[in-house]
């Protein structure tokens, strides 16, 4: 088994008019099933602690990085 950090990210403009990545908040998943699994499992527990119903209405994308157990 692996574990893997989901990252959620919203798309902003900086001041020069550029778009950038702005890290909403990163989520922990250990022991991860699968990929699909940690994402879900994350993606819920971002909209539990926002209090929303889906995580797209404040971040725009996800990155997942994943740590070998050794």
């Amino acid at each position: 088994m692996s574990d893997c950090r989901v990252s959620f990210f919203k798309n902003l403009i900086n001041s020069d008019g550029r778009q950038f990545k702005c890290l909403q908040q990163q989520i922990d998943i250990p022991d991860m099933e699968s990929v699909d699994r940690a994402v879900e499992s994350a993606s819920r527990r971002f909209e539990t602690i926002h209090g929303l119903r889906d995580w797209k209405m404040i971040a725009d994308s996800i990155e997942i990085e994943f740590a070998d157990r050794t």
